[in-house]
């Protein structure tokens, strides 16, 4: 299915501004959590145990990728959250004059 010629879609449909904000938070812990363990296995008593290595490497690289996703769901949904705040304040401003 092809989208109308200069309509943009939401990468996200689902994914609010509040709940972006939760995710980057809890993928910028997890991302910094696995660089810390991964670099910890570095410095461990001059022994390097290689396969818990390569899974906090390859658990950093995978949070690394998700942060850069949703880096890019901001971009991309911003203007869909800019127009639904406005409506809501619309709302709120209705309500009010009630």
């Amino acid at each position: 299915m092809s989208e109308p010629q200069g309509q943009r879609q939401r990468m996200q449909p689902r994914m609010g501004r509040g709940s972006w904000r939760a995710q980057m938070l809890l993928y910028g812990l997890l991302t910094l959590i696995a660089a810390i363990l991964a670099l910890g296995k570095l410095g461990m008593n001059n022994t390097l145990d290689v396969v818990s290595f390569c899974l906090y490497a390859v658990w950093f690289l995978i949070n690394v990728g998700y942060f850069v996703h949703l880096i890019r769901v901001s971009h991309n949904d911003k203007p869909f959250w800019d127009e639904e705040e406005a409506l809501r304040e619309d709302w709120e401003r209705r309500g009010r004059q009630l």
